[in-house]
């Protein structure tokens, strides 16, 4: 049994470092490399909302089960209903305004230095898709993303000259576990613009790596 907090699993050998949720589980892998959603606050209609919490409820009862197959077809679930919806551009989308998209792609950089390296992106216009891998005794997950969050949201509400929330007070992540995944993920970061409807081609796309 698997208490919800900051909580580990039974160890898989060399890889867990922790099993913890916010809003949403997460599953921090030492060295691991990693799919990460983060959406803009305002991003998503009610509707979307209610049955985002639903899978999310889910998740969060199968991480105190540690009902691991559970949580991966939650956690699917959760991530087609969000991405569904975020690709039609709805609500608060900050990065249609090139200074802030630009400003927020310059902070890829510093996460390095954390331990945190971006491999490849794509910035929408109300979320932003990354691949990320860690070295060894990189920063927590929970640290370095709730600070990056907190200080991008800062000077990014300066930029568009506004204040409240930037962020979705949560993100989603999801570990990647064999070449094959991760070949099918830069796919879909690369191809994402294109079935948004954004551009005829990724490379045509200004914000996609």
């Amino acid at each position: 049994m698997v208490a919800a907090g900051n909580s580990t699993l039974p160890m898989r050998p060399g890889k867990t470092k922790l099993f913890w949720t916010n809003h949403l589980p997460h599953w921090e892998i030492e060295a691991g490399s990693y799919f990460f959603t983060i959406r803009c606050a305002g991003s998503l209609p009610a509707k979307t909302l209610r049955e985002l919490e639903t899978h999310a409820e889910r998740m969060r009862a199968a991480h105190a089960a540690d009902e691991e197959t559970v949580l991966l077809e939650e956690q699917r679930r959760y991530f087609l209903t969000m991405d569904k919806y975020l690709d039609q551009g709805l609500g608060f989308c900050p990065f249609r305004e090139r200074r802030c998209a630009e400003y927020v792609l310059d902070t890829f950089d510093e996460l390095s230095s954390r331990g945190w390296d971006v491999r490849h992106y794509v910035l929408m216009p109300n979320h932003v898709h990354l691949l990320l891998e860690t070295r060894t005794g990189a920063d927590p997950m929970k640290t370095v993303w709730r600070q990056w969050k907190g200080s991008t949201a800062r000077e990014a509400n300066r930029i568009l000259g506004r204040s409240g929330p930037f962020w979705h007070r949560d993100w989603f992540d999801r570990w990647i576990r064999d070449p094959s995944m991760r070949y099918r993920t830069i796919s879909y970061i690369q191809k994402n613009p294109v079935k948004a409807g954004l551009a005829a081609h990724w490379k045509d796309y200004p914000w996609v790596r």
